[in-house]
Order: structure tokens, then C-alpha cells, then sequence
């Protein structure tokens, strides 16, 4: 064979493949925007290994770019029969189908033409050519079409016609395909009725059925695959019910006609398998694919929101940046920022070390102010308490409880409030919430407990006394237990604090503070045997308890050896659980760890301290009615009458009066009947009058108790908190109780400068507890003053250190 003719048979072969590859394309190619997706679904091994799935084209490429620039993989949304708003850069997709499917996702065209023959292309005629792609025009299948136009699906219908117009963009709907149409096929239309109820299973029992009894019978082409993508589609939601990602995700690259805007909820199943296989960035990509190609609003939201549950911030931040904003101006995903907001708040609120932003706190600002829930002004709530914003964050519990009242918001509020100074306002707010759960009865536990630590204490009813010291014995709360020995100490009842002082050290043996109380309890009630138990354990421990051990320690006065003892003192080899059963209290004292009241030994207020020579004298008065209000002279009130009989306004002149000439216990009557008054302004100032008056009279207790019954300026407060602290160290001093003199002289300190007087004071209760450098220092620095007491001071203690005893200062001065 010569070479000529082998180059026409080479050649002619070459044109025919050329014009069979144009046909294929246009019949094929060229209108299916799914099948780069396809494609990349059935790679070879080499290229692509089984079960993965095909690479989400990566989020910039759905930011808005031209459509020229998009090189979708997924297969593309149907473009639908009237024109539609579509993002910029998306693509029509072809729908996928199955039960619940909106329309079939690729029905198989019709073959095109046999490809000419070589020798037909070799003849070159230009005719046959035209015949041939005449012939190769395809022929459209209705029959879906026709069937879902019969059952009355519009939204499958719709989606049909779209697809149909992807394949073959010449094609046009037929005008009476919802007409009724004999039914060519009764038993081909009872297997797409099988079909579309998603009885796929049935439906391939009666195609088997039939082939049986008809073998000459051609199953359609368009039936058998959309009866593969049902099942797979079924598959896949198993698998993602099952939380089998990988198969979930391997059944999704197997059949990528699934992954459509038809079918919404197969992509927000791929998403997720591919979040929780730690494929955040896929995830993220199917969100952009949906953002960019899907219409539906409703659809789009409920993307972003479930994003939320998976992408970061960062990754949610590309998803907003598709928001499409209403002829109202508000955006679609205005709900998911929001959202989003509360999500960050939160997080902050519960880390301090994280700041949420000005714009996170307006938008739960705002949503809490518009609301009629309670959820948002609680998050804003716990977001100010825990970057210290106290007072805002008590304004928003307030307003959540005006919405709701439930346990979290109570135990808010109750922390808020006592941040905040208003102890018995907290309280008041834990109280009802107290048993809903160990996080509200801690509340209420420290709540309280910071309402009995107030110094001075504050006026209690006794019911309010009775049920705190009800639960803090049910609780075998340490440190309420402590406090409520502190608040019954201060008001004169040393045996009920020495009880409690006991209830606490059995409940937390090594508490130093109760057991420094439990000292002092026993030392101002003569108890001599207990207090030396109380030295003997704790001594060796603690300084100022081993102080009150001094050899000038008063003896026991009254016999009361037989005293509350906390088993970790009375026998520190064993620990045993005291017992609490709860009883109502109706006096305005403390009852005992058990509920009972305590009988004291001691009265409440006792009389006035015997002071101690020069140093008592020199010590500052309370002075009369300054900042009263004055009274009316001494003409007003030489008469004897019941202030009770008085206006508020009167009996608080009287008080004043009485005061100036003074009688104070007739001035506290006074002024007592005047806080019964309905001004606040009176009662702050009677409050104030019957605390100098108690003062004067050396009821340093009752003064403490009537100072805190009404709300005092700071000049106020702190005058009367400083002579209650001078006359308790006084008091303390006179009655040789050296170790309670330092504590009141210390607590002074806080809030007053010291005077010589009680500088002296403060060194000869260091001489008596033999602390001789600490004496010494003192006296030095009054010395320095000038003072003759101080000089000799130091002459004394330059005579003990020669070699004498430490005696009884108060004979050697």
C-alpha cells in the first residue's frame, strides 16, 4: 500500500472523531454545569482516592467574582423557569432527586447519531455532515415531567422544567402537560408513583416483576438513576443521623448529583461531616457554595445558623459577607449576629480575661431592651458582674426579674447586691432561691455571711437572724458559723457566740479566727478552765491567742467552766459532728447552733467601763448635738413626757435637748420615738442622736445597733464607727482583756489616726502581754510629743528590764 492512501484513512478517522466529539459536547458537555463535579467523583484511584470527596472550590471564588471566574465542582442549583436574583459568581445547578428531591438530578439524553463512518468523512461531503448532526438533535424524555404535573407537584414540576431547560436549552414545556393525559404506560406510572413516595425498594420489586413476565420490556434509563440517587440520598441521611462522617462524606463524592440547592439539607449534612472530621474549611466552603447559588431565604439563614454550631468566627465572618440586605434596610442575617453576639458575650462573661466588643454589647443591649425575655439582660448581666461593672450589672438583674423570676437570675442579683454594699437587699434576694441548688445555697451562704460581717453590726429582725442561723447549721457553714459568733459577740451575747465559735471549729478545726472569738468569749465571761483548754491547743499556733494567757488575765468570775467546748479543743484526738435541728426563733437574739435560744449570763448592754485613770479620761466624747439639728434649749425639755406622745419632729428636739443637759438615757428614749418617723432625713438624724446618746451613757452595743438602723452621710459614719471602736477598747482595757484592746485599737486604726491617749493605751496593753519592744516603741514615739506620761512609761519599763517583774501597769503609773 502506497503512503498516500494510509495518510486519507489516518485522516479521515481523525475528522470523524473530531465531529462525533462536538456532538457529544453539545448534546452533553456543554449544558451540563455538573460534570466537572461528576467527573471528579469518578477520577481513577491514582487521581483520586475511593471515598473521597471532590474539592469544594475554595470560598474567594463565591466572594462576588464574575461567573467567567468560577470553576464550580459541585454540581450546580437549577436555574429556574422565571429569571431569578443569583449572587454574583453563581452558577446554575443541576437538581438531584429522590424521595423528597426536588427534581432528578442528570435523566439520561437521548444517544446522539452514530458517529459518521471514516469513509463518509472521507469524502469530505459537506452535506451527509449536516445530515448527520441533524439526526443527532435529542430527543427529550417528558415522562417525569408529565408525571409530576398529573400528582399536582408544582416544586418538583419547577424543578423539572429547570433541568430540562439546563440539558436542552432549545426546549420548551409543553402548554398542556398538566392536562389530563391517557396513561400510555399504567404499570411504568405505578413504578413512578412507588418512586416518588420513596417506596424505592417497591418500586425495583415491580421493575424485577416485570422484566420477569416481560423480557422484552426496556426499564427507563431516567428511572433507574434517579432510583440510585434516592437510595443514596437515604443512605446518607442514615449515616449523618448515625454520626458516621466518613461515609456520610464518601457517599457524597460517590453521587454528586445530591449536592444541590434542590436538596438543601444533604449539603448542611456534608458540611457537618466535614466539621466534625476537623474539614472546618470544606464545611465553610459548602456554606459559601450555598450562600452564593441558593434563593431561598429561609434556607440561607438556617445555613448560617447552623454554621454557627461548627465554623469560627473568622470562618462565619466569609458566610456574613454574603448577607443580602431588604428593601428595608435590615439585613437577612440580622438574627445570626445577634446570635453570634450573644455567643461571644457569653464566652467573655464567663473569662475575664476576654473583652467583648462595644458593637457585641450594644446589639445584646438593644435585644435585651426590645425583648420580653429575661435571657438577654442576664447574659449582659454576668458580663458586667465579671468585668466589674457591679452597678449596671445589678440594674440588668433587676430588670430580668421584672421578666422572670428564676434561680440564676436570684443568685445574680444576690452577688450584685452585695458587691455592692447592700447586704440585706442581697439577702433578701437569695432567701426564696436558697434550696433550688448547691450554687444558690452557696449564695445565699456567702450572702449572708457578709450581712453578719457588717462592722457595726446592723439591726436584724429575728426572723431574718433565725432562718440565716438555720441554714448556715444545716450547711455546717464554717465561715457563717464564725460570723454569727462575731455578730452575737458584738451585741453583747457571749454565749451564743461562744457556741457558734464551737459549731464553727467542729465544722473546720484549724479556723484560727473562731477560735481566737472562742477566747475571747470565755476570757469576758470569767471562764477560766475553758479558756486555758483553748490556749493549751491553740497557743503554739497562734500569737494573739497565747496573749490572752497573760498572767494578768482575770480569773473566772462567774463559774461558767462548763461552756461550749468545740471537740478539736475539748478532746483533739477526736473530731465528732454536732447535730442541728431547726427551731423558729421570735426574739430579736441569736439562737445557738442547735436553735435554741441562748439564756446569757451577762446582760447585753453592760454598764459603762471603768476607765483606766488619765488615759480613760483623756479620751475623746461623743459631744452633744452636733450635726443634730440641736434642741430647744434646756427650757424645752426640764419636764417630764412620754416621747411617744411626740411628732418625729418634736421628739427629736427633745432629744437634742435632753443630750445638751445630759441625761442620755432620756435623750435615747427620744430619739427612738423620733426614728418611728416616715421621713428618711428625721430618721437618719434620730439614728444618729440615739447612737451618741447610747454612747454617753456607755451603751457602746445599743449605739452600734442604732447606727446602723438609718442610712448615715460618710462624716457621720465614720465618727460614730471611730467612738464605738475607742469606747470597745476602753471597755476592753479596763476589764484587763489586753488582746481584745489591740483588736479594737487596730480596727480604729482603719479608719482614725491614734491619739497619745490611746497610743498609751496601745503600749500598756503591750507591757501587760509582755511585748516589751512593741511597749517601747510606743512610749518612744509619744515621748517624742513631749508627754510626761510617756517618759515615765519608759522609766518603768527600764526598771523591769533591770530585773523586775511585770506587774499591774495601772499601779505603777
Amino acid at each position: 500500500m502506497s503512503v498516500r492512501p494510509v495518510f486519507l484513512v489516518i485522516g479521515s478517522i481523525a475528522i470523524a472523531g473530531v465531529i462525533g466529539a462536538l456532538v457529544i459536547r453539545q448534546t452533553h458537555g456543554a449544558s451540563d454545569p455538573g460534570s466537572a463535579f461528576m467527573t471528579s467523583a469518578a477520577a481513577s484511584p491514582t487521581t483520586q482516592p475511593a471515598g473521597s470527596f471532590p474539592a469544594i472550590p475554595d470560598g474567594p471564588r463565591y466572594s462576588g467574582r464574575a461567573a467567567s471566574a468560577v470553576s464550580p465542582q459541585i454540581a450546580q442549583a437549577p436555574t429556574p423557569v422565571q429569571p431569578r436574583v443569583v449572587l454574583p459568581g453563581a452558577v446554575p445547578a443541576v437538581a438531584p432527586t429522590g424521595a423528597g428531591a426536588a427534581a432528578p438530578a442528570a435523566a439520561p439524553a437521548a444517544p446522539p447519531a452514530a458517529a459518521p463512518a471514516p469513509a463518509q468523512a472521507a469524502s469530505g461531503d459537506a452535506n451527509t455532515a449536516e445530515d448527520g448532526q441533524a439526526t443527532a438533535a435529542p430527543q427529550v424524555d417528558e415522562t417525569a415531567l408529565r408525571y409530576f404535573a398529573r400528582q399536582g407537584d408544582t416544586k418538583r414540576l419547577e424543578a423539572e422544567i429547570a433541568r430540562l431547560k439546563a440539558l436542552y436549552p432549545d426546549w420548551y414545556p409543553p402548554t398542556d402537560m398538566t392536562a389530563p393525559i391517557s396513561v400510555p404506560d399504567p404499570k411504568l406510572d405505578q413504578m413512578w408513583k412507588l418512586y416518588s413516595t420513596g417506596r424505592y425498594a417497591a418500586a425495583r420489586a415491580a421493575i424485577a416483576d416485570r422484566l420477569a413476565r416481560e423480557p422484552g420490556w426496556r426499564v427507563p434509563d431516567d428511572l433507574l438513576k434517579r432510583l440510585d440517587i434516592g437510595e443514596a440520598k437515604d443512605r446518607l441521611i442514615n449515616a449523618s443521623n448515625a454520626k458516621q462522617w466518613n461515609t456520610v462524606v464518601q457517599i457524597a463524592a460517590a453521587t454528586p448529583s445530591l449536592l444541590t440547592c434542590s436538596d438543601v439539607d444533604v449539603l448542611w449534612r456534608v458540611a457537618e461531616a466535614f466539621a466534625a472530621t476537623d474539614r472546618s474549611a470544606r464545611a465553610r466552603d459548602v456554606g459559601l457554595y450555598i450562600l452564593t447559588n441558593c434563593q431561598d431565604p429561609k434556607e440561607r439563614l438556617a445555613t448560617v445558623q447552623k454554621a454557627m454550631q461548627y465554623l469560627s468566627d473568622a470562618e462565619l465572618a466569609e458566610l456574613l459577607a454574603l448577607e443580602r440586605v431588604g428593601a428595608d434596610g435590615r439585613g437577612e442575617f440580622a438574627a445570626v449576629k445577634t446570635d453570634l453576639a450573644r455567643r461571644r458575650v457569653g464566652a467573655a462573661a464567663k473569662d475575664k480575661a476576654k473583652v467583648a466588643s462595644p458593637e457585641d454589647l450594644a446589639l445584646i443591649e438593644q435585644a435585651a431592651r426590645d425583648g420580653t425575655t429575661a435571657d438577654d439582660a442576664v447574659l449582659l448581666a454576668g458580663y458586667l458582674f465579671q468585668h466589674e461593672d457591679i452597678e449596671n450589672a445589678a440594674k440588668w438583674y433587676q430588670l430580668a426579674r421584672t421578666r422572670a423570676d428564676t434561680p440564676e437570675i436570684a443568685r445574680g442579683l444576690a452577688y450584685a447586691l452585695n458587691a455592692l454594699g447592700q447586704q440585706q437587699e442581697a439577702e433578701a434576694a437569695a432567701y426564696r432561691w436558697r434550696d433550688a441548688g448547691p450554687e444558690n445555697n452557696e449564695a445565699y451562704l456567702v450572702v449572708a455571711t457578709a450581712l453578719l460581717a457588717l462592722d457595726p453590726p446592723v439591726k436584724l429582725d429575728a426572723a431574718i437572724v433565725a432562718r440565716m442561723a438555720k441554714a448556715i447549721s444545716a450547711a455546717k457553714f464554717a465561715p457563717g458559723a464564725r460570723e454569727l459568733g462575731w455578730y452575737a459577740y458584738n451585741t453583747g451575747q457571749p454565749l451564743a457566740a461562744a457556741q457558734w465559735f464551737t459549731a464553727a471549729l467542729t465544722w473546720k478545726p484549724d479556723d484560727e479566727p473562731s477560735a481566737f472569738g472562742l477566747a475571747l468569749c470565755y476570757d469576758k465571761l470569767g471562764a477560766k478552765a475553758a479558756l486555758q483548754k483553748v490556749i493549751k491547743v491553740w497557743g503554739p499556733r497562734s500569737q494573739r491567742i497565747a496573749d490572752i494567757g497573760n498572767p494578768k488575765a482575770r480569773a473566772g468570775r462567774t463559774g461558767l467552766d462548763a461552756l461550749p467546748m468545740p471537740p478539736s479543743i475539748a478532746d483533739p484526738q477526736r473530731q465528732a459532728a454536732l447535730s442541728e435541728p431547726a427551731v423558729d426563733v421570735t426574739r430579736v437574739a441569736v439562737p445557738g447552733p442547735d436553735g435554741k435560744l441562748v439564756v446569757e449570763p451577762l446582760p447585753a448592754a453592760a454598764p459603762a467601763p471603768r476607765a483606766p485613770r488619765a488615759a480613760v479620761a483623756a479620751a475623746p466624747s461623743s459631744g452633744g448635738g452636733s450635726g443634730g439639728g440641736g434642741g430647744g434649749g434646756a427650757r424645752n425639755c426640764s419636764g417630764t413626757i412620754q416621747p411617744d406622745r411626740l411628732s418625729g419632729s418634736a421628739a427629736l428636739s427633745r432629744g437634742w435637748c435632753l443630750l445638751d443637759l445630759n441625761r442620755p438615757i432620756e435623750a435615747a428614749d427620744a430619739f427612738a420615738a423620733a426614728m418611728r418617723s416616715t421621713s428618711g432625713k428625721l430618721q437618719s438624724d434620730a439614728a444618729y442622736g440615739k447612737s451618741l446618746a447610747d454612747l454617753r451613757a456607755g451603751l457602746t452595743d445599743s449605739a452600734a445597733i442604732a447606727a446602723s438602723s438609718a442610712p448615715q452621710d460618710t462624716q457621720r459614719r465614720v465618727a460614730l464607727q471611730t467612738e464605738i471602736l475607742t469606747q470597745r477598747a476602753l471597755a476592753a482595757y479596763a476589764d484587763d482583756r489586753y488582746v481584745e484592746t489591740l483588736f479594737y485599737l487596730d480596727e480604729r486604726a482603719r479608719i482614725a489616726p491614734e491619739q497619745n491617749d490611746l497610743l498609751m493605751i496601745r503600749g500598756w496593753a503591750y507591757y501587760n502581754l509582755h511585748r516589751l519592744p512593741e511597749a517601747k516603741r510606743i512610749f518612744v514615739a509619744v515621748a517624742g510629743t513631749g508627754s510626761r506620761e510617756a517618759l515615765r512609761a519608759l522609766a518603768t519599763l527600764a526598771s523591769d528590764r533591770q530585773g523586775s517583774n511585770i506587774g499591774d501597769v495601772r499601779d505603777r503609773r
